[in-house]
């Protein structure tokens, strides 16, 4: 951990002079679908574990640390396949309902879990370093024949989350008998606002367009520090885990300050 944070406090310390030694950047739009794996459901249910999805946004700005300075890139080979993303990423219409063979049977349970529904909404900031299968200045530079370079990612994120719970049976803050049983002790819900941090884990392949944008997919794993992102915390066996989702995008990167390079860059 120290030596990622150690990393991380370099990088920032070069995206403030960036400037000055003409790293490159880019930013970028991301959309796509995330799901959610949380308390609703049971475990090992298909549904439970992927029917409950969210809308998925991402504006990015990635720093690459390689520039236009020939001497400095063969001095420092291994940075020309680093790049450090800052990202506002934005979950939202993530809505929850029990799925599982309780739900249908004809019980005061079953009953119960069919009315029971929830939301969340989820914004996280943060930082993933990115690892690139090919060489970025080769592949980023409009002279370069490369189109395709894939890469793996992992970081950190603070998310912000918001999360309500409902059941048509009633409003359970005035009568919690409408929620099964083992949401009913205390402690069990934790509903309303909330933070926490979450790690990153992905990859994805960007495909260069034109000089001046690229194309992009991803697919990460976002897990969270924490089990009350979908409000319920339960302290059973079958809600132990903590939440985390599967998020899947599609985005446009565009190029700010590399579409020229310079002659001594010309083959």
């Amino acid at each position: 951990m120290r030596k990622f944070l150690a990393s991380i406090a370099f990088m920032l310390l070069a995206y403030q002079g960036a400037n000055s030694q003409f790293f490159t950047h880019d930013i970028g739009f991301h959309a796509g679908t995330a799901t959610i794996q949380t308390d609703y459901g049971i475990r090992n249910n298909f549904l439970s574990s992927y029917g409950n999805s969210a809308i998925s946004l991402s504006f990015t700005h990635t720093l690459h640390f390689f520039n236009k300075d020939p001497r400095w890139n063969a001095d420092h080979k291994i940075w020309s396949y680093l790049a450090l993303r800052s990202e506002l990423n934005i979950i939202t219409n993530g809505n929850f309902q029990h799925h599982g063979r309780f739900v249908n049977e004809n019980t005061q349970l079953g009953m119960q879990l069919r009315a029971m529904t929830g939301t969340t909404n989820i914004t996280s900031v943060g930082f993933q370093l990115e690892y690139y299968l090919r060489c970025l200045k080769d592949f980023v530079y409009p002279w370069s024949d490369i189109k395709w370079n894939p890469y793996i990612l992992g970081g950190l994120q603070y998310s912000m989350f918001s999360n309500t719970l409902n059941s048509t049976l009633g409003d359970w803050r005035q009568d919690i008998n409408v929620l099964p049983a083992k949401w009913r002790t205390p402690g069990a819900l934790d509903v309303g606002k909330g933070t926490t941090f979450a790690a990153t884990f992905g990859a994805g392949i960007r495909y260069k367009f034109n000089p001046k944008i690229d194309f992009n997919l991803q697919f990460n794993w976002q897990f969270f520090f924490s089990d009350a992102v979908d409000g319920l915390q339960a302290n059973v066996v079958e809600n132990k885990d903590n939440e985390w989702l599967l998020n899947l995008q599609f985005g446009v990167i565009y190029h700010l300050n590399f579409d020229k390079p310079l002659s001594i860059f010309k083959r």
